[in-house]
């Protein structure tokens, strides 16, 4: 990953930073799209932004983001089902209470083609990678169709289907009866694999043991599904065999989905929403009111959302930390029984039984995991085929860098990071003021010079790169790792350094002239993958107003999310001896052009309890309650980042931004 795209973005954001800042939670409305009745249906999105759902006024919808009408196609009953894409995305299928299933053209909504049966079409196709659609009907057959409408094949099941189809990996399919039973089917005859029938629970007598929740699958061979009985179940997909059980307070209609740190999202008409661990371990539970069938749905942090139902005038479309804890509840007068939907841009859409689609503003997006909703993905095709779950344990930090104005005194730039893991680790770092000319950050500082410590010592440094006796080693090496070139007999400072495991610091000082920006690049200079990584990092410095504010960025690698605190300290620095420190720092990160987080005193916010306990485990030293610091925590998906400190009000002081790693914890 060329870090010089993480250089850009350091650059160019500053002039996004004028938001709110509080915390970051679901925004403002952003329009209502009024139909003719209730929707049940969940939004589907494709990669334009363009949004597909139905309503019970008996029309399927398109509208783009802005919420404008695209086409709308009249069938002849309700549509509860949600929208399902096809591979290129040109059709979308989706089932009608008319008996019939539907394939629409996405650019006008033509119907190519309808499939009738002999009942109403509940449940929401699934689509394979080349094209085939497979779904169920309240007949109880469950019928496999070619992209052009035809009959493959039809198996009749038992029952009603109102389960969705899931496809799997091996391109088996999965789907439950409102018998009670889970079926494994082959796609290419309908031929039954194996089948699991909901037990006869101790305790549950006279619960119905019907399922309409939708199965889910984690891409690791483990099934999950949930049963009117009050039960959650986890079967072995292979070969449908029990693993786990858990026992809620009441019905369960909707379907799970799978938290960012993979654990298992299920709500129950008991009022609460479940987070159940891979073995059923309860991780936690969290009192948000009754759900019926909408499932939980996570964003690119691992923040939840999930509707409840309060009473018939009442139900809350609720924002939930990844530990459970309740963020914000927005309040409706309608039903919220259409799971959320969040577009690329962090737009998030929702159906109500007021007829209305709303959009509200959130700045984050569906998350990368393998079920981060219902049906899956955006696009809506209930799919895993294919899939080969990710290697572990390669997430780290991999670049980090750090811009700031260094003046003297306590006003220099500091550094600081950890190294981790057994053997050496290869650094290449810069302190880069000319440089950034041709970047177009013309206020620049003009001779910037860097210092390397560690175990209370200074071990190295540079200033002037050019003149180093290995400038043409370091010329190669900046290349190498994909760093911005700098002009030869420049004066920005550059230097290699093999350190091991321990905590360092560079300093980068102004050597003369006028002060400017700096900005100061830590790159992995490993040849080949190692297990020394970096840990814990931090910049302090001062932060001015404009483009004068801290920034610093840095690089998430590997295949899975990485739990992560960061910390932007003012007034938390007296206690360590450092004086002129701004008095209201204000926190904020960005992925590109969104703000995914964001945060003004790290007390003041539902998490409080848990930052403390987090912050204690990672070796943090302790905030006081209403010091003006801020923080937050979050997970984060590789891909790069940007955290912004500056001065509430536009106060200018000493200020530390700290990013660790909470693997662990």
């Amino acid at each position: 990953m060329h870090f010089a795209i993480l250089k850009i973005a350091l650059l160019i954001i500053a002039p996004f930073f004028l938001v709110s800042l509080s915390s970051a939670r679901i925004g403002g409305q952003l329009w209502a799209f009024q139909t003719g009745d209730a929707i049940f249906s969940s939004p589907t999105i494709d990669n334009a932004g363009n949004l597909y759902f139905g309503s019970i006024d008996g029309k399927v919808y398109s509208i783009d983001k802005d919420g404008s009408e695209r086409w709308s196609v009249q069938t002849g009953d309700w549509v509860e089902s949600s929208a399902a894409l096809s591979p290129d995305e040109s059709t979308i299928y989706i089932g009608s209470w008319d008996n019939n299933l539907y394939a629409l053209a996405t650019a006008d909504g033509t119907v190519q083609w309808s499939f009738e049966t002999d009942s109403l079409v509940f449940s929401s196709p699934a689509v394979s990678n080349s094209g085939e659609i497979y779904f169920g009907g309240t007949d109880g057959f469950l019928y496999a169709l070619s992209p052009a409408g035809e009959l493959l094949w039809d198996v009749f099941i038992e029952g009603e289907l109102d389960s969705s189809v899931v496809i799997g990996p091996s391109g088996n399919l999965y789907l439950a009866s409102s018998t009670g039973t889970v079926f494994s089917i082959d796609r290419s005859t309908g031929a039954e694999i194996w089948t699991f029938e909901v037990p006869t629970e101790n305790g549950a007598l006279g619960r119905e043991a019907k399922i309409t929740s939708s199965c889910m699958l984690d891409g690791k061979g483990a099934l999950y599904f949930g049963s009117n009985n009050f039960f959650v179940y986890a079967l072995d997909s292979d070969n449908g065999s029990f693993l786990w059980e858990y026992e809620t307070g009441g019905v369960i209609d909707a379907s799970p989905t799978l938290s960012i740190d993979g654990n298992v999202l299920i709500s129950s008409q008991d009022g609460f929403l479940y987070s159940l661990g891979t073995n059923g371990n309860l991780v936690w539970r969290t009192s948000i009111g009754a759900n019926y069938f909408t499932s939980a749905v996570v964003d690119e942090v691992g923040r939840i959302y999930a509707s409840s139902f309060i009473d018939n005038t009442l139900s809350y479309l609720n924002l939930v930390s990844p530990d459970g804890t309740v963020l914000q509840q927005i309040g409706f007068a309608g039903i919220i029984d259409s799971s959320v939907a969040l577009g690329s841009d962090g737009a998030l859409y929702f159906g109500n039984n007021d007829g209305k689609l709303y959009a509200y503003s959130n700045g984050a997006r569906l998350s990368n995991s393998v079920w981060p909703k219902f049906r899956g993905g955006q696009a809506g095709r209930g799919n895993l085929e294919g899939y080969v779950p990710p290697v572990a344990n390669k997430e780290r930090l991999f670049n980090i860098a750090l811009r700031g104005v260094p003046l003297s005194g306590e006003e220099v730039i500091i550094a600081g990071f950890s190294v981790v893991g057994s053997g050496e680790k290869n650094l290449l770092i810069r302190a880069v003021g000319p440089g950034l000319l041709n970047q177009g950050v013309p206020n620049f500082l003009e001779d910037p010079s860097v210092s390397f410590f560690g175990q209370g010592s200074q071990f190295g440094g540079n200033d002037d790169w050019g003149q180093s006796t290995y400038a043409g080693i370091l010329l190669k090496e900046m290349a190498r790792v994909g760093a911005f070139a700098l002009d030869e007999g420049s004066t920005d400072s550059v230097d290699i350094v093999s350190l091991a495991s321990g905590v360092y610091t560079a300093i980068v000082a102004n050597e003369g002239g006028q002060s400017g920006i700096v900005l100061v690049e830590v790159y992995n200079a490993d040849a080949d993958d190692t297990e020394v990584s970096l840990a814990n990092v931090s910049m302090r410095g001062r932060v001015g107003t404009g483009s004068e504010v801290l920034i610093a960025g840095f690089v998430i690698e590997g295949n899975l999310p990485k739990k992560i605190l960061i910390r932007a300290i003012g007034k938390g620095l007296v206690a360590q001896g450092v004086k002129n420190v701004v008095s209201d720092p204000t926190l904020s990160l960005y992925r590109g052009f969104n703000v995914i987080d964001l945060n003004d005193d790290w007390d003041v916010q539902p998490e409080k309890k848990q930052l403390a306990s987090l912050m204690s485990s990672a070796g943090a030293f302790d905030l006081t309650e209403g010091s003006g610091d801020s923080a937050f925590f979050l997970w984060l998906e590789p891909g790069l980042y940007t955290a912004i400190v500056a001065g509430k009000n536009d106060k200018t002081g000493v200020a530390l931004i700290e990013i660790y790693d909470l693997t662990g914890f």
